[in-house]
C-alpha cells in the first residue's frame, strides 16, 4: 500500500471538512468555573427542616433538594406549567395547569406518588403548607380553602369573598382580608371550625405568616411599613421593627422571624422576643420573591445585573450559607478532563466533592454529606477521591451516578499516591511494603504490578502505560515504565536527582538535575522510539514539577526571574518540540494547577475570592460524551474496509469521513486482543507514526470505523 494514497485520503478529508492545516496553533480562552445553581424561575420557592423546592428557569419540573444529602431530584411531569411550590414534612404541593386550568397537586416524597387535590372548578393561587394541611386562595369566589392531607377532606374557611395571602399552621389558618375596605388579618380555628378577626386597625395589615398561635405581618399606616407580631387571643400587637425604612415580607418559625429591609435591600433574621437584636444575614436580596424560614434554614433569591435569579440557603445556627451544588465555601484541589472539572468545596459545615459539567454548565455535589473527601481526580466516566473518614478510595460513575469503594475493604490506599486515566486507577497499597496496584474500574479487577520497600516518589497512568519513580534515597530516583497490555516494566532512567515526573500519551517526562548546567532540566522518554531526549535545557536556572497530558507538558520555570525562588509557568509541546502560548490571562494568579485531558485547571485569587479556572490547550476528544447515561461510548458505528477505501474509485466514503472526522478511527486488528483504535485526527497529526503502526499489522484487516452521532 502506497503512502501517497493514504495522504490523498487525508488531504481530501481536510479539504472537504475545512480542516486544512490540522496542526495549526490552538487558540483557547480561560473559563471561570461557575458552580452556582441554574437560574431559577419566578414561580416561588419554599423550605422545610429537611427539603427545599424551587423551579429552574425554562423547566417545568420542580427541583426537590435534600439539604442533608445535598442531592437534587425532579418531580412533576415535564409538560405542564407549575407555580407556587411549597414543602413541609414529607409533602410538596404546587399549582399545575396540566388539565387546562389551575389545580393543586400534592407529592408524597416517601412514596414518590403524585395526587391531584382540586378538580378543575377552583382557581387556586397563593399556596401554603404545614402540618399536613394545605391552604390556598380561590380567585373564583375570593375565599380561602383548607385541605387536610391525612383525612383527604377540603373545606372553605373564610366567608368574606375578599380573602388572600393564606398561611397555615397545625391549628390555625390566617389570611389577609379586605372586607372592611382596608386590609386586616383574620384567622380560622381548625378545631372549632370558626373564623375570627385577628388584627383590625386603621391602615393596611398585610402579608401574614403564622406559626402556632403567633402571626407576624406588615403594617402600613401611611408613614412607613413595619413588622408587627400578634398573639391569638391577645388584644395587643407588638411592633418588631421601628426604623424609618420600609420592612416587608415577614416570615415566622417558632420564636424566630425574618424580614426584608427595602432601603438596604437586605434580609434580616432575629427573635420575636428580642427584635432589636435582629441582624443582617444577606444583602442584594431579590424583593419580588418571598424569603422563607423553617428550622435553622432561610431560603431567598438574589438577582444579578441581567435580572437572573439564583437561590440561596442560609443556616442561622452556623451563620453560613448552606451548600447547593457547590455554591458556598472555598474551592481547593481542582482537577479536570475534556468535559468535567472536580474540586473540593470547603465550608464551615463540611467538605465535599463538586463535579462541574463544562458542556451543560451545571454542577452537583457527588460525595456523601458525612464524609471527608480529599484530592479528587476526574477522567470520564469516573471520579476518584480519598475519603479520610473511611481511609479508602471512593469512585463515582458519572454515567450511572453510583458511588462506591474503588478498592477492597482490606486495602490501605495511600492518601496522595494515586492517579486516574479513564478506567485505569493506579494506586499504592500501604502495608509492610508499598504495592503499586492497577485497578480496572469498569470491572473492579486489581493487579499488583510492583512492590517497593519505600513509597514511590511519583506515579502516573494513562490508557496503555503506568509510570512510577522508585525512591533511591537523597532525592534520587529511578523511573520505571509499565506496559499494561504486555504486563512488563522496564527501567528507563536510573538513579538521578528528580523534581517531578509525569506520563503523557506516548512519553514520560521528568525534571532531572544536571551537573553540567547545575540546574534542573526537563527530559522525556519517547515510548515509541524507546529513546530519552532533552526537552527543555538552559545553562542556568530550573525547570521543575512537570505535569503531562496528551502531547503537552506544564511546568514551573525560573530562568527569567530575578530570584531563584520566583517561579512562573510554561507550556511545552513535546510533539512539536516548542513552547506554547500561555492559555491563561495576564492577571491570572495560578495556585494548585493540575493537567488533565485537554485542559489545565487551577485555583485563582485574582478577585480576592478563590475560584476555579480552566483553559484548554488542545481540542477535546469526542469519546467524552456521557449523555447516554451508562451506554457504551460510542454505541453505533459503520466499518469500512481500509484497502477498499484506499483503492476504490468511489469518493462517497471519503465524504462520509470528511463530515465525521472527529468520530472516525483507524482500527487495527479489530476483534482480537491486539485491537487498537487510532483517532483519525491523531493519525493526521503524526502520519509517520501511523505508518509504523500499519507496518506492524495485517493491513487487510484494518477498518475505518465511523461512529454515529
Amino acid at each position: 500500500m502506497k503512502r501517497g494514497r493514504i495522504r490523498g485520503l487525508m488531504a481530501a478529508v481536510l479539504l472537504t471538512s475545512s480542516l486544512w492545516g490540522g496542526t495549526s496553533a490552538f487558540a483557547a480562552n480561560e473559563i471561570r468555573v461557575d458552580a452556582s445553581q441554574p437560574y431559577i424561575a419566578r414561580t416561588g420557592f419554599d423550605i422545610s427542616t429537611d427539603y427545599a423546592v424551587w423551579m429552574v428557569k425554562g423547566e417545568n419540573t420542580i427541583t426537590l433538594y435534600d439539604i442533608d444529602d445535598q442531592s437534587e431530584s425532579k418531580i412533576g411531569n415535564k409538560s405542564s406549567g407549575k407555580k407556587s411550590p411549597v414543602v413541609d414534612g414529607k409533602y410538596v404541593a404546587w399549582i399545575d395547569d396540566r388539565h387546562g386550568g389551575d389545580d393543586v397537586y400534592l407529592y408524597d416524597i416517601d412514596r414518590e406518588k403524585e395526587i391531584r387535590i382540586t378538580d378543575g372548578d377552583a382557581k387556586p393561587s397563593e399556596l401554603d403548607i404545614a402540618d399536613n394541611m394545605i391552604v390556598w386562595a380561590d380567585s373564583s369566589d375570593g375565599n380561602i380553602y383548607l385541605y387536610d392531607i391525612e383525612a383527604g377532606t377540603e373545606k372553605r374557611v373564610s366567608t368574606s369573598g375578599r380573602a388572600s395571602n393564606p398561611t397555615v399552621t397545625g391549628s390555625y389558618v390566617a389570611w389577609e382580608d379586605t372586607r372592611n375596605k382596608n386590609s386586616d388579618i383574620f384567622y380560622y380555628d381548625i378545631s372549632k371550625g370558626r373564623e375570627y378577626p385577628a388584627v383590625e386597625e386603621s391602615g393596611n395589615q398585610t402579608n401574614p405568616s403564622i406559626y402556632d398561635d403567633q402571626i407576624v405581618y406588615e403594617s402600613d399606616t401611611g408613614r412607613d411599613t413595619d413588622i408587627y407580631l400578634h398573639e391569638l387571643g391577645s388584644s395587643r400587637n407588638k411592633q418588631l421593627t421601628t426604623d424609618s425604612a420600609d420592612e416587608v415580607m415577614p416570615q415566622i418559625y417558632k420564636n424566630n422571624f425574618i424580614y426584608f429591609n427595602e432601603e438596604d435591600e437586605a434580609l434580616y433574621f432575629g427573635s420575636v422576643s428580642r427584635p432589636k437584636n435582629a441582624k443582617e444575614i444577606a444583602s442584594d436580596v431579590d424583593d419580588r420573591l418571598q424569603p422563607r424560614i423553617a428550622g435553622d434554614y432561610v431560603i431567598f433569591a438574589k438577582r444579578d445585573r441581567d435580572d437572573n435569579l439564583s437561590v440561596y440557603i442560609y443556616d442561622t445556627d452556623e451563620g453560613d450559607l448552606v451548600q447547593i451544588g457547590g455554591t458556598s465555601g472555598e474551592p481547593t484541589q481542582p482537577d479536570g478532563d475534556d468535559r468535567y472539572v472536580v474540586y473540593i468545596n470547603e465550608s464551615k459545615r463540611s467538605s465535599s466533592v463538586v463535579l462541574y459539567d463544562l458542556k451543560t454548565k451545571t454542577s452537583k455535589v457527588i460525595s456523601k454529606s458525612d464524609s471527608e473527601p480529599s484530592r479528587p481526580l476526574v477522567s470520564s466516566p469516573y471520579v476518584v477521591w480519598y475519603d479520610e473518614d473511611e481511609e479508602t478510595l471512593m469512585v463515582y460513575n458519572i454515567r450511572t451516578g453510583k458511588l462506591d469503594r474503588a478498592v477492597d475493604k482490606g486495602d490501605s490506599p495511600h492518601s496522595d499516591l494515586y492517579e486516574l486515566e479513564g478506567k485505569n486507577l493506579l494506586w499504592v497499597n500501604e502495608g509492610r511494603r508499598y504495592d503499586i496496584t492497577l485497578t480496572d474500574l469498569s470491572t473492579g479487577d486489581s493487579e499488583e504490578i510492583e512492590t517497593l520497600n519505600e513509597e514511590p516518589l511519583y506515579l502516573d497512568v494513562n490508557e496503555n502505560y503506568a509510570m512510577w519513580v522508585k525512591d533511591e534515597g537523597s532525592r534520587y530516583g529511578s523511573v520505571y515504565l509499565y506496559d499494561i497490555d504486555r504486563g512488563r516494566d522496564e527501567e528507563i532512567r536510573s538513579d538521578v536527582e528528580l523534581k517531578g515526573a509525569s506520563l503523557g500519551d506516548e512519553f514520560v517526562v521528568w525534571s532531572e538535575y544536571s551537573n553540567s548546567t547545575r540546574s534542573y532540566d526537563l527530559y522525556y522518554y519517547d515510548i515509541d522510539r524507546e529513546r530519552t531526549n532533552l526537552a527543555v535545557r538552559w545553562t542556568e536556572r530550573d525547570q521543575i514539577e512537570p505535569q503531562a497530558s496528551r502531547d503537552v507538558v506544564f511546568f514551573s520555570d525560573n530562568r527569567n526571574s530575578k530570584r531563584d525562588t520566583d517561579y512562573y509557568f510554561e507550556l511545552y509541546d513535546i510533539d512539536r518540540d516548542s513552547y506554547m502560548n500561555e492559555i491563561w490571562s495576564e492577571d491570572a494568579e495560578i495556585e494548585e494547577p493540575r493537567m488533565g485531558g485537554n485542559r489545565l485547571v487551577w485555583i485563582d485569587n485574582r478577585d480576592s475570592t478563590p475560584a476555579v479556572y480552566t483553559a484548554e490547550f488542545a481540542s477535546p476528544r469526542d469519546d467524552d460524551d456521557d449523555d447516554d447515561n451508562g451506554g457504551e461510548i460510542p454505541g453505533d458505528y459503520t466499518d469500512y474496509n481500509f484497502i477498499k477505501v484506499m483503492t476504490g474509485s468511489d469518493d462517497s466514503v471519503i465524504k462520509i469521513i470528511a463530515k465525521n472526522a472527529n468520530r472516525t478511527y483507524f482500527v487495527l486488528d479489530p476483534g482480537t486482543s491486539k485491537e487498537k483504535s487510532i483517532p483519525f485526527m491523531t493519525a493526521l497529526d503524526d502520519v509517520n507514526t501511523f505508518f509504523k503502526l500499519l507496518n506492524g499489522t495485517n493491513i487487510n484487516s484494518v477498518v475505518i470505523r465511523v461512529f454515529n452521532k
